[in-house]
């Protein structure tokens, strides 16, 4: 693609760019890990659909964007706020948030725990606008902004069409800080809202709903950094024609222009409102340029190379992943020239070594890499401080080589395959830490992240009352007083101190690791016993906001989970609480007229056209349901939603899957891809569930699509390899198990 056609954006918004980045996190490739941009601020996370990092014209492209911040990723990781963001936006975002004297940014607003918003102030009430009728928590959050916020539908492109006005996209989470400041800064501005309203169609959009949309604008975003500079995350800030092909784009800006410093938000909408009144030729010039790469970025590639379907493919990839091994800290996707860079759990990639590690025991070697790697990685994860040591569960990612100090955002998927892999140890080893981790994981889904109808939630937020982290951190002083004689003994083994490094307090994290203090039974009992403590003191604290949205994909991964679980682990009430949540999936998420699945479900109402990991991790759960139990109608039902999944999402031509289903609605591109992020890709959870249906029902033509869907894939993981990628770790772990028969 030339880089002549970006050259008078360049001109336009480089340095709103730049600033844009340095204040989102950005989203790194799925094989590189979470690579913030310099000075970069943005919320990185994983999207359910990426493409291969090493055919995106951006140096740094978005894998979650990516997960590993943002593969997604896209998720990262700066979590600092700007002293008074309103005024003066932060100069450089942290790395992690830790020690600074910056306060908070300002809230607008307060939200209830779902995500609903109270009026700013006593007595003042703010109109509803069109966000008010949605389900999702994040959309719900800026129902009252002053800005006349759309849904994406025909409403809003019609309205764009027809008035021939811009659209400005904005994509975010609910769990995502830094669109957080942003709607608190900017939506909440009437006047950045007045001038919105005037010169623009206004779309929010909540990437975990359409992760379609959020793909294709993100693959963008970082095709457009390439040209201009700058780089990728969340919120994303994206703008459009009326026909919806981008022109231009960022992630965070701060509000307002400051001398000697780059645009803010309204300098930067005044800028593209001038652009396309006064020169809408070169806007559009730019649309068809940045469109066509964007297509051709998408679209998954013929490419010359061999599809044989040999072991050397899963060697290459194990190789990959041992080889980028953290000695030190654990951790895998480290390099040593950006060895503080933040770190991912990044699962799918763990399945991999798991996989291996399964095969190393089977076998006579001494030499067991992969084992290492893992068990080394699985319990620094556990001893860190992205391990909630009170409450259970896992933090998003880490903002520091040593896992310490997370970004404190709590995601179901994260969850579930974290537990998975514990399980998956525990069975392994017998090690008793291992299981701890898995049953401290499941006590808190069940516990906090589960609908009484039996369905999960889908995240929990990174701040209270605007702060990073506060609702998570304990002071020396708030030990003593709780714990009264045994706080100097939890002090000890929780890295407790008077003056930590992070801002808001102690982040508790296992000063002497879980593997030599659990045999120490009177110890462990007597921990447990100061948990109890501790989180009973943690509930009376305001809690960050709970996004209770039930997405049908995440659900199934955790089904998933507590179906090997309670197999594993003997614990039956892990494996009754994921039939409830696999009945509710069946019963609740259906389309009325065709029966099809749904994407998403909230107080009652369930909507949105599911997408391929939709079907894919549903049908895994149940797999692992029948495995569990014995049961024939969970595996009756898995092989039905395949089938059906093969109706809708099938390639007839190339093979492989579709992410988005066949009567979808038609988008600027329909992407098609086998590389992770902080999810696995749907076509390689399709391929193992295939090759399962295959053993189990005797039917030989699960296995030829397994077959085909791996062929078609092949070569691009072949040349991904050749680069030195670990972007489709997954898809050779499924054709492992496909070359095992």
């Amino acid at each position: 693609m030339p880089r002549s056609p970006f050259r008078f954006l360049a001109n336009i918004l480089l340095v709103s760019v730049i600033i844009s980045s340095g204040c989102a996190e950005q989203a790194p490739p799925p094989d590189k890990g979470p690579l913030p941009a310099a000075g970069s601020t943005a919320d990185a996370s994983p999207p359910d659909v990426t493409t291969d990092p090493s055919e995106e014209p951006a140096e740094e492209p978005a894998e979650e964007p990516a997960e590993e911040p943002a593969e997604e990723p896209a998720e990262e990781p700066a979590e600092k706020p700007a002293e008074k963001p309103a005024e003066k936006p932060a100069e450089k975002p942290a790395e992690k948030p830790k020690t600074s004297k910056d306060k908070p940014a300002p809230s607008a607003s307060t939200s209830t725990h779902s995500g609903e918003k109270k009026a700013p102030h006593a007595g003042e009430k703010r109109r509803a606008n069109r966000l008010a009728g949605e389900t999702s928590p994040y959309l719900l959050l800026h129902a009252h902004n002053p800005v006349d916020w759309y849904p994406w539908g025909p409403e809003a492109l019609e309205k764009a069409r027809k008035e021939k006005k811009m659209i400005f996209l904005s994509i975010g989470y609910s769990s995502c800080y830094w669109c957080h400041v942003m709607e608190r800064e900017s939506f909440s501005d009437p006047e950045i809202a007045k001038f919105m309203n005037e010169h623009f169609v206004n779309i929010k959009i909540d990437r975990e709903e359409r992760p379609d949309i959020d793909d294709i604008y993100m693959t963008a975003l970082s095709i457009y950094v390439s040209q201009a500079g700058g780089g990728t995350g969340w919120p994303l800030s994206m703008f459009l024609t009326p026909d919806t092909r981008p022109v231009a784009g960022g992630t965070y800006f701060p509000p307002r222009d400051q001398p000697n410093r780059p645009p803010g938000f309204l300098g930067v909408l005044k800028s593209i409102d001038k652009l396309w009144t006064e020169d809408k030729e070169s806007a559009e010039v730019n649309a068809k340029a940045l469109t066509q790469a964007l297509r051709q970025t998408l679209r998954r590639r013929l490419v010359l190379a061999s599809a044989d379907l040999d072991k050397t493919l899963v060697d290459t990839s194990l190789a990959a992943l041992v080889n980028s091994h953290d000695t030190r800290f654990g951790g895998i996707g480290f390099s040593r020239s950006r060895a503080d860079r933040p770190k991912f759990p990044t699962p799918p990639k763990l399945e991999l070594l798991a996989h291996a590690a399964d095969l190393e025991q089977a076998g006579k070697s001494a030499q067991k890499p992969a084992t290492e790697v893992l068990d080394h990685t699985l319990l620094a994860i556990a001893n860190g401080g992205i391990h909630d040591q009170v409450g259970g569960g896992f933090h998003r990612y880490s903002t520091d080589r040593q896992w310490h100090v997370p970004h404190f955002e709590k995601m179901l998927y994260d969850n579930a395959q974290l537990a998975g892999l514990y399980v998956t140890a525990f069975a392994r080893t017998a090690h008793p830490a291992f299981r701890a981790v898995a049953e401290d994981v499941f006590t808190y889904v069940l516990r906090d992240m589960t609908d009484p109808d039996g369905a999960f939630f889908s995240a929990q937020d990174a701040e209270t009352d605007a702060i990073e982290g506060k609702y998570y951190v304990w002071s020396g002083a708030e030990i003593d007083q709780l714990l009264g004689e045994n706080a100097k003994t939890y002090r000890k083994l929780f890295g407790v101190v008077d003056k930590p490094e992070f801002e808001h307090g102690n982040v508790l994290f296992r000063a002497v690791p879980l593997e030599d203090s659990i045999a120490d039974t009177q110890q462990t009992n007597l921990v447990k016993q100061m948990h109890r403590t501790l989180l009973a003191a943690r509930k009376k604290r305001k809690p960050p906001l709970l996004d209770d949205k039930v997405l049908t994909s995440w659900n199934g991964l955790m089904i998933r989970s507590l179906a090997d679980g309670g197999r594993v682990l003997k614990k039956p009430e892990y494996t009754l609480a994921a039939a409830k949540a696999a009945d509710f999936l069946l019963t609740r998420l259906r389309d009325k007229s065709k029966g099809h699945l749904l994407r998403t479900y909230r107080k009652g109402k369930a909507k949105l056209h599911a997408y391929l990991v939709d079907y894919a991790f549903l049908v895994e759960g149940l797999l692992a349901l029948h495995q569990s139990t014995g049961d024939a109608k969970w595996l009756t039902a898995a092989q039905k939603l395949t089938d059906e999944q093969i109706s809708l999402y099938w390639d007839k031509t190339r093979h492989g899957f579709y992410f988005t289903s066949h009567n979808h609605e038609e988008l600027l591109a329909r992407t098609q891809n086998g590389f992770d992020s902080v999810l696995p890709s749907g076509n390689s959870t399709s391929v193992r569930n295939l090759v399962r249906l295959a053993k189990r029902t005797g039917q030989a033509k699960y296995r030829t699509y397994a077959q085909q869907t791996l062929e078609a894939f092949a070569p691009q993981m072949r040349q991904h390899q050749k680069r030195g990628g670990m972007g489709m770790s997954h898809m050779a772990l499924a054709l492992s198990e496909y070359l095992a028969k």
